[in-house]
């Protein structure tokens, strides 16, 4: 089977017997769930058959699955600073974001529902909530989300989202991209680590 095969596969057997609406919800809630990684691979294929990825992998997952649903999807990305987080970060990614200035790409979708773009953001699992995440629950499938971070700039991608953001990326000095690098790193851990206690 090929890549559209596979995913497709995987789509008819999450939205079976659902009415579109319900299927994109379903397909939301399937991709939120999966668990947050950094780094791992963007491969939608990759996130998909192993239950995991970063934000962005999660993402462009999510995208391509709406996409074979027949919705229009932009893939979007946003600059926000860690420090900005409402999240009760541990002590030692606290310290970093006290000495740094702490930027940030994140990466999202938009679809387009009754003629207007809706932000859709599948960042965070719910097992993450009870820890002060902004998870999104809920979902009525037609409604803008809330953004897991939030955001300074929005910018819409044209073309292949890892390639722009790669490019947007190489814009920043060395030390921004150490320090993002680093701090993604260390959340994947923490995260992890709640996720592994909420599930006790």
């Amino acid at each position: 089977m090929n890549k559209e095969q596979i995913l497709r596969t995987a789509l008819e057997e999450w939205t079976s017997g659902l009415s579109p609406v319900q299927a994109r919800v379903k397909v939301f809630e399937r991709v939120r769930e999966m668990g947050y990684v950094y780094p791992s691979s963007k491969d939608p294929l990759v996130v998909l058959q192993e239950g995991r990825g970063s934000g962005a992998g999660k993402h462009y997952l999510l995208g391509e699955l709406f996409r074979l649903l027949g919705l229009s999807v932009r893939n979007m990305l946003c600059v926000h600073r860690f420090n900005e987080s409402p999240i009760g970060f541990p002590d030692h990614l606290q310290l970093m974001l006290e000495k740094n200035e702490i930027m940030d790409l994140h990466d999202y979708v938009q679809i387009a529902v009754d003629g207007k773009w809706i932000d859709i953001d599948a960042t965070w699992p719910t097992v993450l909530r009870e820890f002060g995440f902004p998870v999104n629950d809920e979902w009525d499938g037609t409604s803008s989300m809330l953004l897991s971070v939030s955001p300074e700039e929005v910018i819409v991608v044209r073309g292949d989202p890892e390639k722009a953001k790669d490019e947007l990326l190489s814009k920043w000095t060395p030390r921004q991209r150490q320090l993002r690098k680093q701090f993604l790193e260390g959340l994947s851990a923490w995260v992890a680590e709640l996720v592994a206690e909420g599930q006790r």
